[in-house]
């Protein structure tokens, strides 16, 4: 608990300590407890830019609790996800983020500590979102801006979508497609689009892959310039 709460206040170093204090500490037989640390020490990794580490890390927590009757976290495989992202894997990423959707999705989706489950609509929609933008990395710009239409149908709010479908517009030479999705995100949806044109944000926070940044910086800077 006491490395969670470390981990929540970034300070990641100290963070991973506990959490190797803690493994040491439970046993090996204890495959759903050992799931949870590894799951927290990979967070904590992420935090340090340490991908390769987290995504290791990742992935024995999701054996181990496939090992001891638990149902796969979508959470996790998300989390695992944005490692293969940020180390170039896209198309590993890509999977990830697929798989992740489509158990957020389902009705028995995921199974708790006390065996009850859930659908998260919200968390299958950033999946989804993430698998359309690793789409347009692999050069599939076509079939990211179909997936991304899909996501903003069914998710009005998404302001992620809006954006990257202005951007996506705006570079296939629809401008005024791009000029209608930008509005809708900037003045339509409470959080605006502010951050959407911090390519330092997109990239490190949000994690957009280059294409999609590079899309973007352009769209921002163009309109700028225009106006």
């Amino acid at each position: 608990m006491r490395a969670q709460v470390l981990c929540d206040g970034k300070n990641f170093d100290v963070a991973i300590q506990d959490f190797n204090a803690a493994l040491r500490l439970i046993p090996e037989s204890d495959e759903i407890g050992r799931a949870r640390l590894l799951a927290g020490r990979a967070l904590a990794e992420e935090g340090l830019g340490l991908w390769e580490n987290a995504k290791t890390d990742y992935t024995v927590a999701l054996d181990l609790a496939s090992r001891g009757g638990s149902s796969p976290d979508p959470y996790v495989i998300n989390s695992r996800g944005n490692c293969y992202n940020s180390l170039g894997m896209w198309k590993e990423a890509r999977e990830d983020y697929l798989v992740s959707s489509q158990l957020f999705q389902q009705a028995k989706g995921y199974k708790g500590p006390n065996g009850s489950s859930t659908a998260r609509l919200d968390g299958a929609i950033f999946s989804a979102s993430n698998a359309a933008l690793m789409l347009a990395q692999m050069g599939d710009l076509q079939g990211a801006m179909k997936e991304m239409q899909r996501i903003a149908r069914r998710a009005p709010g998404s302001v992620d979508m809006r954006a990257a479908l202005a951007s996506l517009y705006w570079a296939d030479g629809r401008a005024a497609l791009a000029e209608e999705e930008w509005e809708f995100a900037c003045t339509k949806i409470n959080t605006g689009c502010a951050k959407y044109t911090d390519p330092d944000w997109l990239q490190r926070i949000r994690r957009w892959p280059p294409v999609m940044v590079s899309k973007m910086q352009d769209f921002v800077q163009i309109r700028t310039s225009a106006s």
